[in-house]
């Protein structure tokens, strides 16, 4: 299954980006945010799921020319500014592209003023549609309904084992009346 997050916006700031897909596996990127600062000389980008560094994501910083880059321990990539155009031209655009387990994302920007404002940012998060899981879900109901319906049985057996109880008592009761009637009728023999 692929979710797809298309965001598009004009002149917001890129302070940082956050998708959270609690349907996911706990093996996919469950919060991820993705900063890009650019400086005189450099552009660079950090990738965290959850607050923690994304090491080896493959990212693309593209301008006028593209470089591919690899996020380090930190979950940080840099590429000098020069890299991305051709020779003397000025840095407009921005394109940033991402690959990291179970996720894909393109953020774009426009440079104005020395600053990054983002444009647009599309997200993939391709989600685990694991049978497993749908079996192990299945299951787990499977057993619960076992284990309600033996509830029920075993309060249904205390019941009847009460009913019993209580129909051997009245018997008793039944038997003790009757050998007192009979005690009643020996005695009225008697005289």
């Amino acid at each position: 299954m692929l979710a797809v997050v298309l965001v598009a916006g004009s002149g917001a700031a890129a302070a940082g980006v956050a998708q959270t897909d609690t349907a996911a596996s706990a093996a996919s990127i469950s919060d991820l945010e993705m900063d890009a600062t650019l400086d005189a000389d450099t552009v660079t980008v950090t990738m965290t799921d959850a607050g923690d560094p994304v090491e080896n994501a493959s990212l693309t910083v593209e301008g006028e020319e593209a470089v591919t880059l690899t996020t380090d321990v930190d979950g940080t990539a840099t590429v000098n500014r020069s890299a991305l155009t051709d020779g003397d031209e000025s840095l407009d655009e921005l394109e940033i592209e991402y690959e990291a387990a179970n996720a894909e994302g393109e953020l774009e920007y426009v440079v104005q003023d020395g600053s990054l404002t983002l444009v647009e940012e599309t997200y993939e998060y391709e989600i685990a549609d694991d049978a497993d899981d749908e079996a192990a879900d299945d299951d787990r109901e499977e057993a619960e309904e076992r284990e309600e319906a033996a509830d029920d049985d075993a309060d249904d057996d205390d019941e009847d084992a009460e009913d019993e109880a209580d129909e051997e008592e009245d018997d008793e009761e039944e038997d003790d009346e009757e050998e007192d009637d009979d005690d009643d009728d020996d005695e009225d023999d008697d005289e």
